[in-house]
């Protein structure tokens, strides 16, 4: 079986990795597994782009947000007992959760349209993104992973995949604000 991957690497650590691939020749990863979701889009500031040149697959971890993206934490309603974001302070996942919850009631509406769940919704849209060739998903029950697989039964549109991604855009860091300011000035 030829499986390799690197999980959670930086760019530069990742393209050193794979520089003393090539020049020991040793196999090349074939895959990143990172942290990637509707409420974690910091990957496609580098590692997408890296991970697109390269021919690398990306295989999401985490793709619903510790839970978030199910549906089962709103806005303005009890946190489910037991659930891992049921105390909002001890957190390893960190992310805005208002922003979060204008992303799960567009989850939502796109689920409502195809007769599917939150989640199916939230992870469709990851199966749409490039690169991505699975995600890695973390049922604890049979109807969890019921719920899951039913997610390739259907493909949720380019439109519904751009208003995601509008809702969902993550802050420009530096340098990439920079450069996409100076090509506005060309």
């Amino acid at each position: 079986m030829r499986y390799i991957g690197v999980s959670n690497f930086t760019g530069w650590q990742l393209m050193k990795a794979l520089a003393i691939s090539d020049k020991y020749k040793f196999e090349r990863f074939v895959t990143l597994q990172a942290l990637y979701s509707l409420i974690a889009r910091d990957l496609e500031n580098e590692l997408v782009p890296l991970s697109l040149d390269q021919k690398l697959g990306i295989l999401p971890w985490s793709p619903l947000g510790g839970g978030f993206l199910t549906g089962k934490y709103r806005r303005g309603k009890p946190r489910p007992e037991g659930a891992r974001r049921t105390d909002p302070t001890n957190q390893f996942l960190q992310y805005d959760e208002e922003k979060g919850f204008d992303i799960v009631d567009e989850l939502e509406k796109t689920a409502r349209e195809h007769g599917a769940t939150i989640t199916q919704a939230a992870l469709n849209y990851l199966l749409r993104k490039p690169g991505v060739t699975s995600v890695i998903i973390g049922a604890k029950t049979k109807e969890q992973l019921g719920d899951n697989l039913k997610t390739t039964d259907w493909e949720m549109t380019p439109e519904e995949v751009a208003r995601l991604d509008e809702l969902s855009k993550p802050p420009r860091a530096y340098p990439y604000w920079m450069l996409e300011r100076t090509v506005q000035d060309r």
